[in-house]
């Protein structure tokens, strides 16, 4: 496994010229371009965002699904053709999107629902490029009938080794580590992460968690259950909360404290709809739409003001105080130690 920041820079050949052309409305004018994640992020945001936006606001939307290639894509294309006009960008992507000026800044009278988001979520990263919308806290996934049930990541760290085995997320490795480090409790959250004196103890409680499943989707996390491989993984509570009945066996826990993923959802630079896209990033965060977005997408929301499908209120954080119970990544740190921290982990995956 490369480190994330190289593997987001790798080319990939023609992706941008293919991704160029736009659809264009009944009267001539384009539409919207729109990157979001892949799989089932893409699904439920078009089941659910889309219609609405589109009924609104007489604009089509054009989704583009992608995943590493999304600050490729804009890279490779040509200043005053952007692949697409608004993307969505977690931690990692926002931060190096951001050294690499892929964004437009944000007027920000020209997306007033700003001020109804969470102070949390508003001061987490600064948002002159990109505002917070949705994300999704790590949860645990474990076997119903096995002896492993952890309900933290201190119960994690001890009983997940005398399982038969652990999933993880291997492409965003920072997650598990964030987890280890939590439970490690030597410090308040996940702040062992941000002292480079500590970053070896952290590795070394990853690498006692007996890893067999290093897992590049959802979809290899199931099937690791499936072939008896793991009993217990690091998951997205977005990943599971709607989709665990169809996997029998298999349940989560949500711990008090854990980290997770945000997006600031972002205006990409040379955009000829500047406009257009401040008025879709207002849109996400109306606090009606996030409400009717969480019918169909098990996500925390950003706005003080949502009201969450039945359910999710258990799971998610619902004022500044809860959110601040996730210790999220932070990359203006992280980034200085990026490759070390990527190499580390590579070395217990080859060595697992």
């Amino acid at each position: 496994m490369t480190s994330r920041r190289r593997f987001l820079t790798a080319a990939v050949a023609g992706s941008a010229t293919a991704l160029a052309g736009c659809a264009e409305l009944a009267d001539g004018t384009d539409s919207l371009r729109v990157s979001v994640w892949s799989g089932h992020y893409a699904d439920r945001f078009e089941e659910s965002v889309v219609p609405r936006y589109e009924d609104e606001h007489d604009t089509d939307l054009e989704i583009q699904r992608g995943w590493d290639d999304i600050l490729t894509d804009i890279r490779n294309a040509p200043e005053d053709e952007p692949p697409f006009d608004v993307t969505v960008a977690e931690g990692n992507f926002y931060y190096y999107g951001r050294q690499d000026d892929l964004f437009e800044p944000i007027r920000e009278e020209n997306v007033p629902n700003l001020d109804g988001v969470m102070e949390f979520y508003r001061e987490m990263r600064e948002t002159e490029y990109g505002v917070p919308v949705d994300g999704s806290p790590c949860a645990v996934l474990h076997r119903e009938d096995a002896d492993v049930e952890p309900e933290s990541w201190s119960e994690f760290s001890s009983a997940a080794r005398d399982s038969d085995g652990v999933g993880v997320d291997t492409g965003f490795w920072w997650y598990p580590l964030y987890a280890a480090a939590i439970g490690m409790d030597d410090a308040e959250g996940a702040e062992e992460m941000h002292n480079e004196e500590l970053h070896d103890d952290v590795l070394a409680e990853f690498e006692s968690w007996n890893v067999e499943g290093w897992a590049s989707s959802g979809e290899d996390v199931w099937q690791d259950f499936e072939n008896d491989v793991i009993d217990v993984a690091q998951w997205y509570y977005a990943s599971v909360a709607y989709d665990i009945d169809d996997y029998d066996g298999i349940t989560y826990t949500m711990p008090e404290e854990t980290t997770g993923w945000f997006n600031n959802w972002c205006v990409v630079e040379g955009t000829n709809h500047r406009d257009e896209a401040e008025e879709f990033l207002n849109f996400l965060l109306d606090a009606e739409v996030q409400s009717e977005w969480s019918e169909h997408a098990p996500l925390a929301f950003s706005s003080e003001d949502i009201e969450y499908a039945e359910g999710l209120e258990e799971d998610l954080p619902t004022t500044t105080e809860e959110a601040e119970s996730i210790a999220f990544p932070d990359w203006e740190y992280l980034a200085e130690h990026d490759d070390n921290l990527s190499d580390a982990v590579t070395d217990v995956q080859t060595s697992s």
